[in-house]
């Protein structure tokens, strides 16, 4: 892996059958609400620099989450190596939605990615155009570490050597 894709990571939160989100999402776009995992999320991303498909972008709080990170919408003309090299003392993390996870997973060596697995007791909504997370092992990464949460388990996945 060139040393600059090292800092290009993903982070995601999946319900049951990597369910992320829905295609015609309402309220904040979340199917569901884990206090918990958004601060895990929080802890992941503070510092950092967090990049958004442009549907994404519109249902997320830019301005709050600009207070403590770098906050990019990416559109089809970014490029992916000058946002790294723009940012060269920061970890650059895709936060969605479904067409950028799949984009980037086809088409970059991602570094690492952040995957929180929510636990049953947790509520989620029903999507109408469910969208699903793809799997990570049928693309060739493990998990490096494992750590449970009272609502979800938090996985690192790396890409098998």
């Amino acid at each position: 892996m060139e040393k600059k894709y090292e800092r290009l990571k993903m982070i995601v939160c999946v319900g049951e059958n990597n369910l992320i989100g829905d295609k015609v999402p309402s309220g904040n776009g979340l199917l569901w609400h884990s206090k918990e995992e958004l601060l895990y999320y929080k802890s992941i991303t503070t510092g950092q620099v967090t990049l958004f498909g442009e549907n994404t972008a519109k249902f997320i709080p830019m301005e709050l989450m600009k207070k403590t990170r770098e906050v990019l919408v990416l559109t089809m003309d970014s490029n992916i190596d000058e946002i790294l090299e723009k940012y060269p003392e920061k970890d650059v993390f895709l936060c969605g939605g479904a067409t950028i996870y799949q984009y980037y997973l086809e088409h970059y060596p991602i570094a690492q990615v952040y995957l929180s697995k929510l636990k049953t007791h947790v509520a989620v909504s029903k999507a109408k155009n469910p969208l699903y997370f793809p799997n990570l092992e049928e693309l060739e990464y493990e998990v490096v570490k494992e750590t449970e949460h009272e609502d979800f388990t938090a996985y690192i996945y790396e890409k098998k050597r």
